[in-house]
């Protein structure tokens, strides 16, 4: 059946995620409190003084992602150096030690080894050597992911098929999620920019749901996309890739990146297609900034490769099965729109 929705004036007024059941209504969220728009971001006085040298060293001396704490991690799996990186774009010159992306286990397993044949399938990945951005000002002046530069998230994407592929040599692992947190609002327990990668001995219940929706109806996802186009909510669309602002995502400023066509696993793409999935996330990653956020990255069960990223302007709102959406929707996919757009000019 088709996504179930109301339309009046060429306006959404409400959907019924296909997937949650959850249904989100469009409304005026003018008057609460936590109503921001994109770009709403607090921001620190103009003469306020960089943030001192001993702050700094403090701030990196504890951290287990920075340089020189290497040993504060689990073994290391791999790394990628600096001298492998002349070509990233937005990769500036790394001091000693010369990594760019370290590879290791969680030292806290999200599942257990002996479920997975006693083999620890929880993986952290560190982004870049960075803790904090060029002259921070505060400790809130992290590095973010969409600051390391296209080039650069595309090795990332490329590092996480790496260990994708790694996962899936173990037998008792079927299914791989790819998670990003940014921001402690988001669940980050590490300020310092970093992924994880997950792998399961069965699928995880939200791609489980996911692969239900898309038996049910084998058309799901293009009839998204085509919802999508026609709300105006569409960000980007190639041959490969779309991406759109998603009206019933977790969160009321929710993103898609999906491959309709594409059936299979991350670590099966071509580079070509895979750049192409990368950037698109990245475009939008970019223009979020540093604020809150997470993204997933789902595949297998027969649905096509996606991203669900979920910017956190608002706070998870959902009371009874509903989601509030602001009523700047179309605008905000337009903003977005224009921005990703002004990126690949």
């Amino acid at each position: 059946m088709p996504v179930e929705c109301e339309i009046r004036d060429g306006k959404l007024v409400w959907i019924k995620s296909p997937i949650s059941g959850v249904i989100s209504y469009v409304v005026d969220l003018r008057g609460k409190s936590f109503a921001f728009t994109l770009g709403d971001r607090p921001e620190l006085e103009p003469n306020s003084p960089p943030l001192d040298a001993d702050a700094v060293r403090r701030a990196t001396e504890v951290c287990p992602f920075c340089p020189g704490n290497e040993g504060q991690t689990a073994r290391e799996l791999f790394r990628i150096e600096g001298a492998d990186l002349s070509e990233w774009t937005g990769v500036r010159e790394i001091a000693e030690p010369k990594w760019v992306v370290r590879v290791f286990n969680n030292l806290f397993p999200r599942i257990p080894a002996e479920l997975t044949g006693g083999r620890n399938e929880s993986y952290i990945v560190v982004e870049d050597p960075r803790h904090f951005q060029e002259s921070p000002r505060s400790h809130g002046d992290l590095i973010f992911t969409g600051g390391l530069g296209e080039g650069h998230f595309f090795r990332l994407i490329e590092t996480d098929a790496r260990v994708m592929r790694r996962a899936l040599e173990n037998s008792a692992v079927c299914s791989v999620v790819i998670r990003k947190n940014q921001g402690r609002e988001s669940g980050a327990s590490q300020p310092h920019v970093h992924q994880q990668i997950i792998g399961s001995p069965e699928a995880f219940p939200c791609v489980l749901a996911e692969a239900r929706a898309e038996r049910e109806n084998p058309h799901l996802w293009n009839e998204i996309v085509a919802l999508m186009e026609r709300l105006n909510l569409s960000i980007e669309r190639e041959a490969d890739v779309v991406s759109y602002q998603s009206p019933f995502g977790l969160f009321p400023r929710s993103y898609d990146v999906v491959m309709p066509e594409y059936r299979g696993l991350l670590h099966e793409l071509d580079p070509g297609k895979m750049r192409k999935f990368s950037g698109a996330i990245y475009r939008l990653l970019r223009v979020l900034g540093p604020l809150p956020l997470d993204y997933e990255i789902h595949q297998g069960e027969g649905l096509p490769l996606h991203a669900h990223i979920n910017a956190r302007l608002f706070p998870y709102s959902s009371v009874g099965g509903t989601l509030n959406l602001p009523h700047t929707l179309l605008e905000s996919a337009a903003a977005i729109r224009k921005a990703v757009a002004r990126q690949t000019d």
